[in-house]
């Protein structure tokens, strides 16, 4: 079994680089964060190395101070220990630090995972990549403070929509109520995340959404952000999850997208499917992946054109 080899792994050797997606949110950066907590609790060097920088929203999240962006120097380790992540490729800048010599450990739920590590553990059914850190801690025998549960809490909160998705499973609510016994609040960490929304980001959205449009059969609805619209690093507010949760409410669709100009020709597409549609396998045509219900992608064209593109592709899977 691969958690059996991940953990008989992380026992034997001292050093470690740790690192997880681009686009950082919950689940990516409370595995990580987790699993370097219980390594540097047993005395071994770790690294937690991200191309991107901590959303102000998760700042509140136990060892985010910890946590270093690439310098092009290199770092002395032995195990690239990527979590959430289903392409080496989707860690960004942070890949130039894992020489051919390292061990790659790849730690993750993602379908569309390509099983580019040498040790993979790779589990679909898995609600978050925080579930499967909580498994490490379960098969290694080790304890789970406080701060850890309320790091893989967040994550398993996040990657289920308050435990409202379909990747919600009894294996899932269990974890939590594990966690939960630790004494960390349900609640508190719902309104860090979920209940702290400025008012001028609230306007800011109002906006947003007045340019939302539906496909001639209502099954299809998205929204367009151009070019520095919008600066995500001096917001509070996660404003993908934002918009997706309205467009969830809408009775009738069946997939839901926005997409984000981030350059010339170059435009970031969410995806969100109800189930029918296997967004997942849309988003591989660009590239991209993810779940069957949540996927993303980047298309090197420009804002009109990316959006002909996967419309067309929906509108067929459809």
């Amino acid at each position: 079994m691969s958690l059996k080899k991940v953990v008989r792994l992380l026992k034997r050797k001292n050093s470690f680089l740790i690192s997880a997606h681009i686009n950082l949110e919950g689940d990516a950066l409370g595995s990580e964060l987790a699993l370097a907590r219980l390594l540097k609790a047993l005395g071994k060097k770790v690294y937690v190395v991200n191309q991107d920088k901590t959303p102000l929203l998760y700042k509140f999240m136990p060892g985010v101070k910890s946590i270093l962006q690439p310098t092009g120097k290199p770092l002395n380790f032995e195990v690239a220990l990527i979590v959430d992540c289903s392409d080496l490729e989707r860690i960004g800048s942070v890949k130039k630090n894992i020489g051919r010599d390292k061990t790659i450990v790849n730690v993750d739920h993602h379908i569309s995972n390509v099983k580019f590590g040498d040790i993979n553990w790779v589990e679909p059914e898995a609600s978050s990549a925080c579930e499967m850190v909580y498994e490490i801690y379960r098969e290694w025998g080790f304890k789970i403070d406080k701060a850890a549960a309320e790091l893989l809490y967040t994550g398993i909160m996040v990657d289920t929509g308050s435990f409202r998705y379909a990747n919600t499973t009894p294996v899932t609510h269990l974890a939590a109520a594990d966690l939960l016994r630790l004494g960390i609040s349900a609640d508190k960490i719902h309104n860090l995340v979920y209940g702290s929304t400025p008012l001028s980001e609230l306007k800011l959205f109002s906006q947003l959404l007045a340019g939302f449009k539906v496909d001639k059969t209502k099954k299809i609805i998205w929204l367009t952000i151009k070019e520095k619209s919008l600066d995500e690093k001096k917001m509070v507010t996660d404003v993908t999850e934002y918009i997706f949760n309205f467009f969830r409410s809408v009775g009738g669709i069946e997939v839901a997208l926005i997409f984000r100009e981030t350059g010339k020709n170059r435009v970031k597409v969410n995806f969100r499917s109800r189930g029918k549609v296997d967004v997942a396998q849309i988003a591989g045509l660009f590239g991209g992946g993810g779940h069957r219900r949540a996927s993303g992608c980047t298309v090197n064209a420009g804002l009109n054109a990316a959006q002909r593109l996967v419309l067309s592709k929906i509108k067929k899977a459809i």
